[in-house]
């Protein structure tokens, strides 16, 4: 999915970024994230439920 140019522009504006040190940083932590949040739905998909979902079972 492409970022349009206004897009862009928001993003440097609102993360302050005035170097390729600042765009590589906020890449970095970006894709930190992106993967993190990949990692965590792989193991819900796996396990067959969320993190820190409560599962109550019946004994009847």
């Amino acid at each position: 999915m492409p970022v349009a140019k206004e897009q862009i522009r928001q993003i440097i504006s609102e993360n302050n970024l005035t170097s390729a040190t600042d765009v590589y940083a906020l890449l970095r932590d970006s894709f930190e994230d992106i993967l993190q949040e990949l990692m965590e739905a792989e193991l819900d998909t796996a396990l067959g439920y969320e993190k820190n979902h409560k599962i109550f079972y019946s004994l009847h």
